[in-house]
């Protein structure tokens, strides 16, 4: 059985079937195995924080969530942060899809996505890292460095109620290391084909220990996409050229954490990332350089209460930029995007009786766009020369209920009021019933929006102004209802959900939407059904195996085709394997079914495939443990697409690198 893990074919039927056989011989294991008892079970169920932002047992979580520790990060060997979520069951990641502003990653859940997949909601350490221009997320602009990561909690399914709109399919948290646990020097240098990095971190902590502190450093040189498309489909049009995409980035994160007394804690962040990078779409002669220009500011503080509760204040500016001129013949265009925001938020955590916790607060949030480029008037092409804001207030609450002792209640909410589309409430309400020792059901409902972006706002505008369309542009919105089964079978968890998301007021930006007087005319309905396998195959093997199937029905309005936006199938797989205690190994494995995501091109015009093709990548990474003194390191070899496949991902003219391998060598000093 364990070798036939390494003949494991990726398909469709045999994703079923090998999470079926997974299945069984867990069962198995678990009927043999007598040692096995609740308590043991409540022992290693993880905890997660994100879901209604009280800390809960998974199995008491109101929402499908997966955890990606630190060790899963490190074994993965990814070198974008981006890459990490080809292991979430029914993300879809492609590699630098955007064709203008950011050239960065596409993370979205299920697909239905646009490059900028601005329906996922991301926080580092409960800071919105959402941009207000286009909406999505800068993945390569993000000031966090891999090492500094302690684990990232990936909600499968709409979060509004705990984090308001733009939390429309899903929410990624990622949870940085306190700077206790990242005490002493570290250094960590990349060396390989088309890149290369450098980062040192240094930890330390004041004479009286109540304050740690972190400082992190790195510099990146990322050479992108190959110049050439191996596999074109045509050499015409630009068909056979990918996008410009080199990067140089400089980093730089500072985290201090003070405890001012027994029950008060201030935390203080700071990051930057800046760099020079490209931007040219398919066929153009030449590269356009632009700088970026990144950084945060993040105060919270922290009181923990008598009752067990928790009190707490929490204040972040964030700061986007890039600059640049883009000459194409006579004719120059201002580039330049500038976008700031500033987020106020106050949280309350008690316990109004023995059974019942509460978690309630409020937030503000000023956001400001300046880009005279990107924000023109959709009708007379002129440029906007002011700033365009956007004021948010929210109000937030959730209640855990256990009504019994197998069988709790999460009822939530979120009520927000917004500049652009006025006020919405987006509840939740769900039940988790432990009907056996280790074994858990959930059965959720929960209601979401999606705010327009200020790029989509300024697009409308006008036509409304001019009676062209007759509403105003309104909030994306979904009605989410799942039904969850969570169980352990001795060494195997077991985590499935069956969905169903029905989609309304989806925006379109094309001239068809324009000529139905209506710029809200999408709607559609995804449904199916994912798992998540955890298996510790033996003392040292360990398998992880994602697998997700979703349909879509839609009347594809404004020839939209979101029947076709979803891949049917998206599989993946990490197996672990640690030799001894020096060597260890790790063997990814990815498959994403045929997609063609909305609004995107069909193809050159001699060849004009519809669909994306489906596409598997396997990739590995080997490594050396050692200590030398008082030095502990490790030597790392990663290979990424192990068979040199040359695919696409998101569009016939972006095609991921080839083969690719490098170096890593980290140093705990």
């Amino acid at each position: 059985m364990r070798n036939s893990l390494f003949i494991f074919r990726f398909s469709s039927g045999c994703g079923l079937l090998g999470g079926t056989l997974l299945l069984s011989v867990g069962m198995v294991s678990a009927g043999e195995n007598s040692a096995f008892s609740e308590s043991a079970y409540l022992d290693e169920m993880p905890v997660v924080l994100s879901v209604s932002r009280l800390s809960q047992r998974v199995d008491e979580a109101p929402a499908a969530v997966t955890v990606i520790d630190r060790q899963m990060i490190k074994e993965s060997g990814v070198w974008d942060l981006a890459e990490v979520f080809r292991l979430v069951p029914g993300m879809v990641v492609s590699y630098h899809s955007a064709r203008g502003y950011s050239m960065d990653n596409t993370v979205s859940y299920h697909g239905l996505s646009d490059p900028y997949a601005r329906s996922m909601q991301v926080l580092v350490d409960g800071r919105s890292v959402y941009s207000p221009l286009f909406g999505g997320v800068l993945w390569g602009d993000i000031p966090v460095a891999l090492d500094d990561i302690e684990r990232i909690e990936v909600i499968r399914g709409p979060n509004a109620a705990s984090y308001g709109a733009n939390s429309f399919m899903g929410v990624i948290n990622i949870i940085t290391l306190h700077p206790s646990e990242t005490q002493g020097k570290f250094v960590s240098l990349t060396t390989g084909r088309n890149r290369e990095e450098g980062v040192a971190r240094y930890g330390g902590r004041n004479d009286a220990g109540d304050l740690t502190y972190r400082i992190t450093a790195g510099v990146r040189n990322d050479k992108g996409e190959d110049p050439i498309i191996v596999n074109a489909l045509s050499t015409q049009g630009g068909w056979d050229k990918n996008k410009f995409d080199d990067r140089k980035v400089q980093q730089f994160t500072l985290r201090g954490d003070y405890r001012v007394n027994a029950t008060d804690e201030l935390e203080f962040q700071f990051g930057y990332n800046g760099g020079d990078r490209q931007e040219g779409d398919a066929g153009t002669t030449h590269p356009f350089w632009k700088r970026a220009d990144n950084h945060f500011e993040q105060l919270r503080w922290q009181r923990a209460l008598e009752d067990g509760g928790e009190l707490s204040v929490q204040y972040y500016h964030g700061y986007e930029s890039s600059y640049g001129t883009d000459i194409n013949g006579a004719t120059s265009y201002n580039m330049d995007v500038i976008a700031q925001r500033h987020d106020l938020e106050v949280q309350h955590t008690f316990s109004p009786s023995r059974s019942t916790r509460v978690v309630w607060g409020g937030s503000m949030r000023y956001d400001n766009v300046y880009a005279p480029y990107y924000l023109r008037n959709s009708i007379t092409k002129v440029p906007d020369a002011h700033a365009i804001p956007f004021h948010l207030g929210r109000l937030f609450g959730n209640l855990e209920w256990r009504a019994h002792p197998d069988l709790v209640f999460n009822l939530g909410a979120m009520l927000e009021e917004n500049s652009f589309t006025g006020t919405d409430i987006t509840p939740r309400v769900a039940a988790n019933w432990h009907f056996l020792p280790g074994h858990t059901l959930r059965v959720s409902n929960s209601k979401a929006t999606r705010t327009p972006t200020n790029y989509e706002k300024v697009l409308a505008d006008p036509y409304l102004a001019l009676g062209v369309v007759k509403q105003k542009l309104r909030p994306e919105r979904v009605d989410s209802t799942e039904i969850g089964y969570l169980g352990k079978f001795s060494d195997l968890n077991v985590d499935f959900r069956i969905f169903r998301d029905e989609f309304s007021d989806l925006i379109v930006e094309n001239g068809t939407s324009v000529g139905l007087g209506n710029l809200n005319p999408g709607n559609a309905a995804v449904k199916g059904f994912e798992t998540q396998l955890q298996w510790n195959v033996g003392p040292r093997t360990r398998l992880v195996y994602g697998f997700s199937h979703s349909l879509v029905s839609s009347l594809n309005q404004a020839k939209i085709t979101y029947t076709d936006a979803v891949p049917t199938s998206i599989q993946s797989m990490m197996l672990t394997h640690r030799f001894d205690h020096r060597w260890s190994t790790s063997l990814m494995g990815y498959k994403t079914g045929a997609v063609h995501f909305p609004e995107t091109d069909t193809g050159p015009q001699e060849n004009p495939l519809y669909y994306v093709n489906s596409y598997r990548r396997w990739d590995a990474r080997l490594a050396y443990a050692f200590q030398a003194g008082t030095t502990r390191g490790e030597l790392a070899l990663v290979v990424q697409n192990l068979a040199d496949n040359h695919y696409f991902e998101f569009r016939h003219d972006n095609e991921p690198p080839g083969r690719t391998a490098w170096l890593n060598l980290k140093l705990d000093l």
